[in-house]
């Protein structure tokens, strides 16, 4: 899991599967606007013409100044919501896409082991829970955070 003080050494950092396969850099990073914890990372690699698509950095880890995912090329290029602009933040609908694509539990359904900081006595987690139906393609939770800045 990457945490916020490792967001500087993200700033341009290449990305890579555990298996080695370039992936292109990091674009720029998604916190959690109530804990401040990285959730996403969006990858681009102009050369290679990955457009920009979403992993998640729960999983992943930082070595030797390279992000490391724990996910294949084929399921990262098959990730939905990879044609947002690159000025997007991600609704919760997209992330609960998102979150299916690759796997991974939803925050908001998972209690943090910090006193105060599960998803249940977040501020906007009963607005976010109840009370987006029919505008989830409204309403987000993350934050961008371009890394070294």
């Amino acid at each position: 899991m990457i945490t916020q003080e490792q967001l500087t050494a993200m700033e341009g950092c290449a990305a890579f599967t555990e298996q080695g396969q370039r992936l292109g850099q990091v674009e720029y990073v998604l916190v959690d606007d109530t804990t401040g914890r990285p959730e996403w990372a969006r990858i681009t690699d102009r050369a290679s013409g990955l457009g920009g698509v979403f992993v998640p950095l729960r999983q992943a880890d930082l070595q030797n100044g390279h992000l490391v995912l724990p996910y294949t090329v084929t399921l990262i290029e098959q990730a939905p919501c990879a044609a947002l602009d690159c000025g997007s933040v991600l609704s919760v609908s997209e992330e609960a896409e998102l979150y299916g694509h690759y796997g991974v539990r939803e925050t908001r359904n998972e209690v943090h082991a910090q006193e105060q900081a599960g998803w249940a006595v977040m501020d906007r987690a009963q607005t976010i829970r109840e009370g987006t139906t029919g505008r989830e393609h409204a309403v987000s939770r993350l934050q961008q955070v371009r890394p070294g800045r």
